[in-house]
């Protein structure tokens, strides 16, 4: 897992993502008050694009996702609580992470109860 950096309390962002093999994303975040929370207002991945996804504490947001992505987003917080505030992000009360392609596998094999123990 690799700690999505740089995401300040501005309640409109753009970030690009590069992913292990050099590839990239791009992932607007927005926070809405009136819903007290993060949104993923655009993600963009070659042709796949998701819009509209808020952001809730997770092992992987994008599993029903996992065949057309070869990464995962989770998201989870020190406080046991959903991202509700404008400087959760900014103030490491929440993380946002990105999840390589073997985590996203080995979150689906745990899903499955395929785990070997190991």
């Amino acid at each position: 897992m690799q700690l999505i950096q740089n995401i300040t309390n501005g309640p409109l962002q753009t970030q690009t993502i590069y992913l292990p093999d050099g590839s990239s994303f791009t992932m607007t975040l927005y926070f809405v008050p009136l819903q007290q929370g993060w949104f993923i207002t655009s993600l963009s991945y070659l042709t796949f694009t998701l819009q509209g996804l808020r952001i809730t504490v997770s092992p992987n947001m994008l599993n029903q996702f996992q065949n057309q992505i070869p990464f995962g987003l989770a998201c989870f917080s020190a406080q046991n609580r959903e991202p509700s505030q404008q400087n959760d992000f900014s103030s490491n009360a929440c993380q946002l992470l990105l999840l390589n392609a073997d985590e996203v596998a080995q979150y689906q094999e745990f899903l499955e109860g395929n785990l070997s123990g190991s």
